[in-house]
């Protein structure tokens, strides 16, 4: 299916110009493309590989104001920023689906459960396909499937693993599974995108965590937190508490 988002919005890429200008800006199927009377540019799924939503970052700091977003790519050998402003819900629409079409079908290790309130398992690597659509992320063809709201994930990390012989970079996503910590590990190929899923992961983590603090839950529900986040949820709770603060 096509997907394919479309705004006229102020660009800024500092390797073309010095000045932001107005522009035409696209996503589709192959990438995204930047046409306007000062900048045209253009790049393909396989050349991105960073994507940031949020304040201007130091480089684009005079140029643009509010929410940005920035793209990192690769042209010729060289690394390029192409900074995008616009409404904050306009770009985090855009940068979501921007990570799903950059992630959605990637092959990955995947060790799942890798821990379980806190504990290891001796559970080992399969391979299988990152499955990254709204709300979720997980892995099909593998013998037991992996389907994780993102809403349940209380922890991101990465570390290195052991898999195939090699010590290589993982994601460790920990997510709550009937009032317990389970914890996923997850390896893709290629490494690079290893980097942009820590990143949407944080991105939806970050979100959870801040509507938390603007909660202002009473005692008894940050005991609750304090409990499940300490132990690594050797804990078991009632179901209802883990639907209270979810």
């Amino acid at each position: 299916m096509t997907r394919t988002v479309e705004l006229s919005t102020t660009v800024f890429c500092p390797s073309v110009s010095a000045e932001p200008s107005q522009a035409q800006f696209r996503l589709d199927n192959a990438g995204v493309v930047v046409e306007g009377d000062q900048l045209a540019e253009e790049a393909g799924l396989d050349e991105i590989f960073d994507i940031r939503l949020g304040q201007p970052p130091r480089a684009a700091v005079e140029a643009l104001s509010g929410t940005v977003l920035t793209i990192g790519f690769e042209r010729g050998g060289q690394r390029v920023a192409l900074f995008i402003g616009g409404s904050e819900s306009t770009l985090d629409r855009v940068s979501g689906l921007l990570f799903r079409q950059l992630l959605d079908g990637t092959e990955v290790a995947v060790c799942h459960p890798a821990t379980i309130g806190g504990r290891v398992t001796d559970r080992r690597f399969e391979i299988g396909e990152l499955r990254v659509t709204p709300g979720k992320v997980g892995c099909t063809g593998i013998r037991q499937p992996l389907n994780v709201d993102l809403e349940t994930i209380v922890g991101v990390s990465r570390s290195k693993k052991e898999l195939l012989g090699c010590r290589e970079l993982a994601v460790d996503l920990q997510y709550v599974r009937q009032g317990v910590v389970v914890g996923v590990d997850l390896s893709l190929n290629p490494p690079r995108k290893l980097n942009l899923l820590g990143r949407y992961l944080r991105r939806s983590y970050g979100r959870l965590r801040q509507e938390l603090r603007e909660l202002a839950p009473p005692p008894p529900v940050v005991r609750t937190l304090t409990r499940l986040y300490t132990h690594g949820g050797a804990h078991r709770f009632q179901k209802r508490t883990v639907t209270g603060i979810s």
